[in-house]
């Protein structure tokens, strides 16, 4: 019976600190799989490239890519999954956060049928407060956001069957949200829970400012109910200003003078404010209409020791739910 092939998909931005260990980490955890290490480099400005072609000098099992410029997380990770020909595909960061040791574990869930496994963390290796809270805060919002939940704490440590691979493969969005395409797409899936560690070197490359840009894709990307709120809160001031013109007209025919400057200055720069923040959620999806429409390539690569992506055969198969074989 063949082997099944295991690809781990890397994203990697300044990383170069982390590199060695990482490969030394995985090379040990996998040494009983048949398998293939591709690692994406995402316009880093550090060593990264150069510890990527030192480490896949003599090894054909480490693959990369280097991408022509920085074009973010989301996009790095659609390349390694777009030029990845395992019959099962993990995806997981290069700070070490994330033990590349439980990938085993989430390949035997895999074998048990599960198609997608995504890793959740009991804990936050080194987060702050406000990140762990702010964190729950905004999966609750996204839940409840979305038409279909995402899962709590599921970041992008995770594995997924070919056939879903295969499917976001042929995803070319410019407003790429991971996280909320696997939740929407179904099939069987599973969690696998693990305690995170704390990064091995380097500075988190996820500042507030990216943090903040990543939570407004997922919301926008998987939902139009922020559209809907707006037309909602127009609606409800609406009627509050008609009520108001009422009893400004009453006012007047009864010889009651309509009082208060302050307060109505304070209306007006309130409904001034509702209106700019509606303009506002209204812009973001008119901006990625345009993204969409330019339709430019997701990325490009300046550099790998990789071939062209493997061909789709997902319109031929028709998405086959055959069984995976069991890997010695």
């Amino acid at each position: 019976m063949r082997k099944s092939l295991i690809s781990v998909i890397i994203p990697c931005y300044n990383e170069a600190e982390n590199i060695p260990t990482l490969i030394r980490r995985i090379n040990k955890a996998l040494r009983n799989y048949h398998y293939e290490v591709i690692l994406v480099n995402d316009g880093s400005t550090d060593n990264t490239l150069l510890e990527l072609e030192l480490a896949s000098q003599g090894n054909e099992q480490i693959k990369y890519l280097s991408l022509s410029r920085n074009f973010g997380h989301q996009t790095a990770l659609k390349a390694g999954i777009d030029y990845a020909r395992g019959d099962c595909l993990v995806t997981i960061d290069a700070d070490l956060q994330k033990p590349p040791e439980h990938i085993p574990a989430m390949i035997t869930l895999w074998q048990k049928g599960y198609d997608i496994v995504t890793a959740t963390c009991e804990n936050q290796g080194q987060s702050t407060l406000f990140k762990k809270w702010s964190s729950r805060v905004y999966y609750r919002v996204l839940s409840w956001l979305a038409d279909h939940p995402v899962i709590s704490q599921g970041a992008d440590f995770r594995l997924i069957d070919r056939k879903v691979a295969d499917i976001i493969r042929r995803i070319q969005s410019q407003n790429l949200y991971l996280r909320g395409i696997f939740s929407w797409m179904g099939f069987s899936q599973t969690t696998y829970v693990y305690c995170e560690e704390k990064r091995h070197a380097g500075k988190t490359k996820y500042g507030l400012g990216k943090m903040l840009s990543l939570a407004s894709n997922g919301i926008t990307s998987f939902s139009i109910k922020p559209l809907r709120l707006a037309l909602a809160l127009g609606v409800f001031f609406a009627f509050l200003a008609f009520g108001y013109g009422i009893y400004a007209i009453v006012a007047v025919f009864i010889g009651k003078t309509v009082q208060g400057w302050a307060s109505l200055i304070a209306s007006v720069v309130f409904l001034s404010g509702i209106q700019l923040i509606v303009l506002g959620v209204i812009g973001e999806y008119v901006g990625k209409i345009y993204r969409e429409l330019n339709q430019r390539p997701l990325y490009l690569i300046s550099k790998s020791n990789l071939s062209d992506p493997v061909e789709d055969n997902t319109i031929n198969q028709k998405l086959k739910q055959e069984r995976r074989p069991v890997m010695t």
